[in-house]
């Protein structure tokens, strides 16, 4: 399980609209978000060509075939480089807003099972075996097998999920993941213009499979993704009894008041269990959070008051900053404390609440002279208000998240209608994403038995519709 989970939390995917959106559950309260509307994946690999120079950055420009131009340290690349020059390339980093993606030259094939790093010019023939594997007789026979198949310049990293996996099942993913080098020199042996040569699986991706296949219990509103997760299961040879399809007549988010979270992780205020709020508020340049205790329980001394409420707040403003998927620098405004007692205790409440993210994602500042806290955390894609809400004085849904909003919303109210011929009214700048041949058309026509006739309504606005049975 990736990203703080274990085996205990519930996994929600609601794939019923043109994304996925995936919520982790623990101690039954939200804790994790994503939204996967497809596109690049960290871990792409791409043959680029070297577009320019940057020795100010000690870094080049890399053109890719469907993403923005790249940024390639030239630590992260074996050989000097020159314009013009193509290079198998992976993305580190996804791009975020006006920023292109991050590149390494260094790749590292991520299967389910493994990870191979094909190109080793240094301490080729590693074989790497999860720390949790104690079982010395089992270590042993893993370490035998891959000793026989592991070439020289190749290193091998297996994962916790495979240390159970049979020798075919083993050989067989490393037989795939080598496949994907080949064609990737390939691609650089006769190159004509830049190529995505392997898509990855995206973070979501990574997320479901993982969970599912480690027996977490996951609940899924969508017969296509239900369908693709039991294939998996089932052609590794796993029971998918933890594996569970949503049939409700409501959606399964709103079933399980996902909703209400996601909306509270859109707006800037965020109440506190037992009183008291914070305020978040993006920018460019930095995530700015001020406590307040605004009706917190006042019967305390106004000292003991403060720790308590920015304890209540640490773990809540971790949780937001994962929610929204806000990276960059983060700058907050606690109660002012009494003493150096108090402030550790505020920052070790931080710490804990980010667990496995201080290995490397999460730096932390400490406090200022004036009594503020900083921390950067690693960036990892898009952030959620980006993503649903276009940049406007007053904030209304991108094109994407209307589009999202009016299929699902469409989806619920045909589970308690009926089949049959509609007239789907939307705002006139909908119309074309719902046209003939999109994915969008292809869901409502799946849920209607047949594709709806359209009709634009400049009353409506952009993720409202009205929909008419005829």
């Amino acid at each position: 399980m990736v990203a703080g989970g274990t085996e205990t939390d519930r996994l929600l995917i609601d794939a019923v609209a043109c994304e996925r959106r995936i919520a982790l559950i623990g101690n039954d309260r939200l804790s994790r978000l994503w939204i996967d509307r497809g596109g690049p994946a960290r871990f792409d690999i791409h043959l680029g060509r070297v577009s320019k120079i940057l020795p100010e950055m000690a870094a080049a420009m890399v053109a890719l075939d469907g993403v923005a131009d790249g940024l390639l340290p030239f630590d992260r690349v074996d050989g000097p480089l020159h314009e013009g020059q193509w290079v198998i390339v992976q993305i580190s980093r996804l791009g975020f807003e006006d920023k292109g993606p991050k590149l390494t030259g260094r790749i590292a094939i991520e299967g389910l099972g493994m990870i191979l790093r094909p190109n080793e010019q240094k301490g080729g023939g590693l074989i790497e075996l999860p720390r949790r594997l104690k079982d010395e007789d089992r270590r042993a026979s893993l370490s035998a097998l891959f000793k026989g198949l592991v070439a020289r310049e190749e290193s091998i990293t297996l994962r916790s999920l495979a240390i159970d996996w049979d020798d075919a099942a083993l050989t067989g993913e490393l037989k795939q993941l080598r496949a994907v080098w080949t064609q990737a020199r390939n691609a650089l042996a006769s190159p004509a213009k830049p190529v995505l040569v392997f898509k990855a699986l995206s973070d979501a991706d990574q997320l479901i499979e993982r969970h599912v296949m480690a027996g977490g219990e996951c609940i899924v509103d969508g017969a296509d993704e239900f369908v693709r997760l039991r294939g998996l299961l089932r052609a590794r040879g796993f029971d998918d009894g933890h594996l569970v399809r949503h049939d409700g007549a409501r959606l399964l988010f709103d079933d399980q008041d996902i909703e209400d979270d996601i909306a509270t992780a859109l707006q800037p205020r965020v109440p506190l269990p037992g009183g008291g709020w914070i305020a978040v508020e993006q920018t460019t340049a930095l995530c700015a959070i001020d406590v307040n205790a605004g009706g917190s329980d006042a019967d305390h001394d106004q000292a003991r008051r403060a720790e308590q409420v920015n304890l209540r707040a640490a773990s809540e403003i971790v949780r937001q900053l994962q929610l929204r998927n806000i990276g960059g620098l983060v700058v907050i405004d606690p109660l002012r404390m009494a003493g150096k007692a108090s402030r550790d205790r505020f920052e070790t409440a931080l710490r804990d609440a980010f667990g496995p993210e201080m290995s490397g994602a999460v730096q932390f500042g400490g406090f200022t002279r004036l009594g503020l806290f900083e921390l950067t955390r690693q960036r990892g894609g898009i952030a959620l208000a980006e993503l649903m809400q276009a940049s406007r004085p007053d904030p209304v849904p991108t094109r994407a998240a209307a589009l999202n909003t009016i299929l699902r919303f469409v989806t619920r109210d045909l589970r308690v209608g009926q089949a049959g011929r509609y007239r789907l009214h939307v705002a006139p700048e909908m119309i074309d994403t719902l046209a003939p041949g999109t994915t969008g058309q292809q869901i409502l026509e799946r849920a209607m038995g047949m594709a709806p006739e359209l009709a634009a309504d400049e009353t409506l606005s952009r993720a409202d519709y009205r929909l008419e049975k005829l």
